[in-house]
């Protein structure tokens, strides 16, 4: 049940470049965040962005990537955060090298 109360991902990218590669940042703002197994809801709660990092239960850095970002909740679980091209972000969560289960991120507006 931890796993699925932090699973969660963030939304909302723009794109910022430097030289040669281009990373996303997340949006500071309000989220509805939303866990998923074999399609089932298991968590879905309001979730913010801000100074990079996801507030949820705790302060989680958000490491930028070229689709997103990626987070590591704990030891061993890992968020991809992948834009779903609509402000929010949608990605698989993995323990070790295993997927169990999947987010999504939705903006507040």
């Amino acid at each position: 049940m931890r796993t699925a109360v932090v699973a969660v991902a963030v939304g909302g990218a723009t794109l910022c470049g430097t030289s040669g590669h281009a990373f996303a940042d997340v949006e500071p703002g309000a989220y509805t965040s939303t866990t998923w197994s074999s399609g089932i809801v298991l968590l879905q709660r309001d979730a913010r962005v801000e100074g990079g990092e996801l507030v949820l239960i705790g302060r989680y850095p958000i490491q930028p990537t070229p689709d997103g970002g990626y987070l590591d909740l704990f030891p061993g679980h890992r968020v991809i955060l992948n834009s779903d091209g609509h402000g929010g972000y949608e990605g698989p969560a993995f323990f070790g090298d295993v997927v169990i289960g999947a987010i999504t991120l939705t903006p507040q507006r």
